[in-house]
């Protein structure tokens, strides 16, 4: 049982499963150790009681499981100052574009799970979408899904699902803001002075539609048929 982890990056997504992990109690302040250039990131966190390194080796060599949540460019020097340090442990990680096999590559003998999550993680709304790598045992794949499912979703895909995920869950966040900033747009060419208020009825709207296709026995196209 992995009982204490090292975050790797505490931006807006590190933060986000940071902020889900403590709330759920996956793991308690006292067994979570942060890392990031900016310390002051980590600030909100070390009030709750985790603790702060500058150096990500420092970081790894006290825990048992790590999460990567630094920027794909900035994983090479990473694994370098690492590596030596991560035989052993689960190894999670939420940067695009990187594969298992170059994480394993790069950091042998360990657990690796890679993670897809989307930004509406920050407001505990998130999809996730999650593969394991060779040889992972069932107690770390089970960690990775209760961390990431304190957030909002977590579905469980093959490797090679994970590039058309992030157009389904992560690239179509924009997609939605785009369409519901043009509905907004619309309705002040139109006379609605209001921002905040054309925006929340707009988004209530969408989620409203949301619910109906998952409440009830709408599918999308039976429910476009019933409004117009």
């Amino acid at each position: 049982m992995r009982k204490t982890i090292a975050l790797l990056g505490v931006g807006n997504m590190g933060s986000a499963v940071l902020s889900g992990l403590l709330d759920a109690g996956v793991f308690s302040p006292e067994h979570v150790i942060l890392c990031d250039v900016l310390k002051d990131k980590c600030l909100p966190f070390l009030q709750r009681g985790c603790s702060y390194t500058a150096s990500p080796a420092d970081a790894v060599q006290k825990a048992d499981a790590v999460l990567l949540a630094v920027k794909p460019q900035q994983l090479g020097d990473l694994f370098s100052e690492i590596k030596p340090y991560c035989a052993g442990r689960l190894i999670l990680s939420i940067a695009a574009g990187v594969t298992i096999a170059r994480i394993c590559t790069a950091l042998p003998g360990t657990s690796v799970i890679r993670i897809m999550p989307n930004t509406p993680l920050q407001v505990g709304c998130g999809v996730s979408a999650i593969c394991r790598g060779e040889n992972v045992p069932d107690d770390d794949y089970a960690l990775a899904q209760r961390i990431f499912s304190a957030s909002g979703t977590v579905i469980s895909v093959k490797e090679e699902q994970i590039n058309p995920i992030t157009a389904l869950t992560s690239s179509s966040i924009a997609y939605f803001a785009r369409f519901i900033g043009d509905m907004c747009a619309w309705a002040k060419e139109n006379g609605f002075s209001d921002d905040e208020e054309t925006l929340r009825m707009v988004c209530a709207s969408a989620i409203g539609a949301s619910r109906l296709l998952l409440d009830t026995d709408f599918d999308p196209r039976t429910l476009e048929r019933a409004v117009t």
